[in-house]
């Protein structure tokens, strides 16, 4: 899809006070979830991220990595892009208020601004991502899209149905192809159909399934990350957008606006984007997407 306006950056729109703040409220989390045994490694769909677990015996996920190469760069070093890691960070997950209190207004007004006015109806949880900076190897994301936009690709639902072990069930559905639900308004699982996909350790759902209703049906329209770091605290880790080989001037563009601490930067989620390896310091960011129907 060609846009105008591919991406819209708002340049040091949050004070670094607050960029700090969510910086020690990420970091806790971090922490406290390490000490719960929540694993937090950032995670792709495909499960290409690296493991930093010292038991884990595939050698070429935790060393060679995509770093910020295109597929034709690979092939033509002779990789084999399934042996590849491609991301390197550590993440949590944050749900509080005042987050997207300051956030969603930025996302409102670059739809807006950018002429894209596509409708939103919700959003997912908001993460916080750490990339270590180490001189060989430190922490990148490959290219990647956030998501894609058909109908191919929405949201299934999902229900729970057990803890030990870990189980899932779509919906149940009427003779019209409706959901049903009980007298506590509450979904009913379809116990005579198959369990739904489960990641490779089981851990939880299938990326492509989620057990929260508002997300059914729907796809990630819009993508968001703010930069909290002081960029005299880093060096790499820079954003990098792929506009597509038919743009007038370079196809690859290296978003400098997204480097100032507290600075916005709101594009399509489809959009190929990556992030540098980082080579010394630490990148802090913060990251949300908005949902809505495919369009039609």
């Amino acid at each position: 899809m060609k846009l105008l306006h591919p991406f819209v950056s708002f340049k040091e729109a949050i004070k670094p006070d607050i960029c700090e703040k969510i910086i020690s409220l990420g970091l806790a989390t971090i922490n406290a979830n390490k000490k719960k045994g929540i694993s937090t490694e950032g995670k792709t769909f495909n499960e290409k991220h690296k493991k930093n677990n010292p038991s884990n015996k595939n050698k070429n996920l935790r060393d060679r990595t995509t770093s910020d190469k295109t597929n034709e760069d690979i092939k033509l070093e002779g990789l084999n892009f399934n042996q590849l890691v491609v991301r390197d960070s550590e993440i949590c997950w944050l749900k509080d208020k005042f987050l997207y209190d300051l956030i969603l207004p930025f996302i409102g007004k670059a739809n807006k601004e950018a002429g894209w006015n596509w409708k939103i109806e919700t959003g997912e949880t908001l993460q916080f991502t750490v990339y270590h900076g180490k001189e060989k190897n430190g922490g990148f994301y490959g290219w990647h899209a956030d998501g894609s936009s058909d109908f191919n690709n929405v949201i299934k639902p999902a229900i729970k149905i057990s803890d030990n072990p870990l189980k899932f069930k779509p919906p149940k559905k009427d003779s019209a192809n409706q959901f049903i639900k009980n007298t506590n308004n509450q979904f009913i699982p379809d116990t005579d159909a198959d369990d739904l996909p489960m990641k490779k350790d089981k851990s939880w759902l299938a990326p492509t399934f989620s057990i929260d209703e508002k997300k059914w049906g729907k796809v990630r329209k819009i993508s968001m990350t703010l930069n909290l770091t002081d960029p005299k605290q880093y060096e790499g880790g820079n954003l990098k957008f792929d506009l597509g080989p038919h743009v007038e001037g370079d196809r690859y563009k290296v978003c400098d606006d997204s480097r100032s601490q507290g600075s916005l930067i709101i594009f399509p989620s489809f959009t190929y984007h990556c992030i540098t390896p980082v080579t010394s310091g630490t990148r802090y960011s913060l990251v949300f997407w908005c949902l809505g129907k495919p369009w039609q």
